[in-house]
């Protein structure tokens, strides 16, 4: 954190001469019969003064502020009551005002920023500081003027406040646009006015305020309208100068006995409606300036944040093309809006030699409507996203398809994005890879049956407590463990290469996915499954091993004397369904999440307890990752317990988001 340095020395001299010869003029005002001067821009002065030196070092402001207004009215002949208060007072408004600014307004100049009155917030914060300091300043005043005059009079209140926060105002507020103007580059007012223009500008109003207080009509509002104009075709510091200049006019005018205020009696009421007429005017300016830089500032910000959203477009569009997978965005009524250089390069080895156009409306079609025999169904090695494309040639193009459904734009559409990968060589050597695992795992069951029956028939012939009866018991149970992993390796092999045959599914109810699993639990166990869950569309065989797995999962892991209670649940999201199937067993420990789901992981914990080969999680994601999904386990909330969280393809039957019209066909036959 830096901190700011000291005020320089030819500042502070500075400040407090500027502050000591505005004082004096102010006290030339005193009228005849009253303790305080008419105006009193010194107050601005302080504030300034206040404001450019550093927090840590306010003393150095203040004590020589206090000093300073009591000897300038001492030499001026007020009242020693009034010289004490009047010091106290307006040391007490300058440093109540710059700690509510530095606290409320943290983008001044001063108050650790580097701007001033930008924004109307800015300025109403501004005047609300400046009137509780004007308010403090003028109660401690009058208790000086009452103790030296032995009277209370309500109007010395309202007039030590009306010349003070107008000194604020005027001398502080354009004294810190000024200041600005001096450390900052402000940028000119969008489509501003020109320096004839101005001229105009000061001209017009010179002769409006000579007129208007050359009678007595009560018509100075009129001036107004000049104040809008200025600052809403300047820059906000030359608006306040001018709206300053017609102020100063009008109470220069004022004390002068012209104007619509000479019939008044008493002076004081005389000067206390010019300071409002001067606050007035000089509010009207700041507002609307104040408004306009807003404005512009939004301006500029937004034309930053369209060439930011232009060049983060630009940014996208080289990715998306530079991209091995293909990209296609389909609009509500099947037209194609965008295509990546990939997505355009497969449509051309579907129809070679045609437009691109052409060619991607083709290449959709024969995904978005394939043949059966052309779907992941088909073959053993194809997932349930695989869509296999006949080329013109005669070979064929193996695509894994992903559909994703767009949000809303706000139009009322919304579309589909479709990520086309290339598989064709990966899913070729799949093949032989699975079927030689089940062909392996197949031929294993033989020989190990014929072990196991003839130790049944040796421990017929054994002592039961003799030591080979023993042994012959242990290779039993090694047995029985090999017999658990071959049929774990059987249904490995058989989620991942068995023949899929996908169709729309209930995962609830007597006939649902989930019904076989309710043989798994024990007397005391719970599976709860709401009716209402929404169908899938995917194996019925594998999506049925997939639950037995997580439910006899959940069976198996228990705590001590706790039954086992499961929970489904599901949710349809666009084109697919999440699922999450939550138990309150053991739990997974944060650094095994992912593990789990290798092949033969089993981590300590449930190796100590727990017999398993660490088969059956790797089984449930081949099968999710073949219906084109993911699987992931996470903590129960409230644990504990565990949750595991996948997703399928949503049935088909009903309404899918984002499932592309027919209209694909009809432009496809028309290609």
């Amino acid at each position: 954190m830096t901190t700011r340095p000291a005020l320089p020395l030819r500042w502070a001299i500075g400040f407090a001469v500027a502050y000591a010869v505005l004082g004096v003029v102010a006290r030339l005002t005193v009228v005849e019969g009253q303790a305080v001067s008419l105006i009193w821009p010194g107050a601005g002065v302080a504030i300034l003064w206040l404001l450019a030196e550093a927090p840590r070092r306010q003393r150095f402001v203040l004590v020589p502020l206090l000093l300073l207004h009591a000897g300038v009215a001492w030499v001026t002949g007020a009242p020693p009551l009034v010289v004490l208060m009047g010091s106290v007072s307006v040391t007490v408004q300058t440093w109540l005002t710059v700690t509510l600014l530095r606290r409320w307004c943290p983008t001044l100049l001063g108050a650790g920023g580097t701007e001033s009155f930008r924004s109307p917030r800015t300025l109403s914060r501004t005047c609300a500081a400046g009137v509780l300091g004007s308010i403090a300043g003028a109660l401690i005043g009058a208790l000086g003027v009452w103790a030296a005059s032995g009277s209370w009079d309500s109007w010395v209140v309202l007039a030590w406040f009306a010349r003070h926060f107008t000194g604020i105002l005027v001398v502080g507020c354009i004294g810190h646009l000024a200041w600005e103007w001096h450390t900052q580059r402000v940028a000119p007012r969008a489509r501003g006015g020109h320096r004839t223009e101005l001229i105009v500008l000061w001209a017009v109003s010179a002769v409006g305020v000579v007129a208007i207080y050359s009678q007595p009509l009560p018509i100075a509002f009129l001036l107004m309208p000049l104040c809008v104009w200025s600052a809403a075709r300047f820059r906000t510091f030359l608006g306040a100068l001018h709206a300053l200049g017609l102020g100063v006019a009008a109470l220069v005018l004022t004390l002068a006995g012209m104007g619509p205020t000479v019939g008044l009696e008493d002076p004081v009421q005389e000067i206390v409606v010019a300071h409002v007429f001067l606050v007035a005017v000089l509010l009207t300016g700041l507002a609307v300036g104040t408004l306009g830089d807003r404005i512009d500032a939004l301006v500029v910000r937004m034309g930053h944040a369209r060439a930011e959203a232009a060049e983060q477009a630009e940014l996208l569009a080289e990715m998306t093309e530079s991209m091995d997978e293909g990209l296609v965005v389909l609009a509500r009524d099947g037209s194609i809006e965008r295509s990546n250089g990939a997505s355009r390069r497969l449509a051309q080895r579907v129809r070679p030699g045609e437009p691109d156009d052409v060619a991607l409306v083709a290449l959709v079609g024969l995904i978005m409507d394939p043949a059966p025999h052309h779907t992941g169904a088909s073959r053993a090695e194809l997932g349930v996203g695989d869509v296999q494309v006949p080329l013109e040639s005669g070979d064929e193009l193996v695509l894994a398809v992903t559909r994703t459904a767009l949000a809303d734009r706000g139009d009322g559409c919304s579309g589909v994005l479709l990520v086309l990968r290339e598989v064709t060589e990966h899913r070729r050597g799949l093949r032989p890879l699975v079927s030689f695992a089940s062909t392996a795992a197949h031929d294993l069951r033989g020989p190990l049956t014929a072990i196991r029956s003839w130790l049944d028939l040796a421990t017929m012939d054994l002592e039961p407590e003799s030591d080979t009866a023993a042994s012959v018991e242990r290779a039993q149970r090694a047995a029985e463990q090999m017999a658990d992993l071959i049929d774990d390796l059987l249904a490995h092999a058989m989620a991942q290469a068995g023949d899929l045959v996908a169709s729309d599914l209930a995962l609830g109810g007597p006939d649902g996915a989930l019904s076989q699993a309710v043989a798994l639990l024990g007397p005391d166990d719970v599976l709860d499954v709401p009716d209402a869950l929404p169908s899938v569309h995917a194996d019925e065989v594998a999506l049925r091993q997939l639950f037995a797995n997580l439910v006899g999962n959940a069976v198996k892991y228990t705590r001590p004397d706790v039954p086992a209670v499961v929970r489904v649940r599901a949710e349809r999201h666009g084109p697919r369904v999440i699922v999450e199937v939550e138990d309150n067993g053991v739990g997974v420990d944060e650094r095994e999440r992912v593990l789990i789901f290798q092949r033969f992981h089993r981590s300590d914990t449930v190796r100590a307890g727990f017999r398993g080969n660490g088969m059956g999680l790797s089984i449930c994601q081949t099968i999710v990752h073949r219906h084109g999904g993911t699987i992931e386990c996470l903590a129960a909330d409230p644990g504990p317990g565990s949750v595991f969280r996948f997703d399928l393809p949503a049935a088909v039957a009903a309404d899918v988001p984002g499932t592309p019209p027919l209209t694909v066909r009809d432009v496809l036959s028309r290609a």
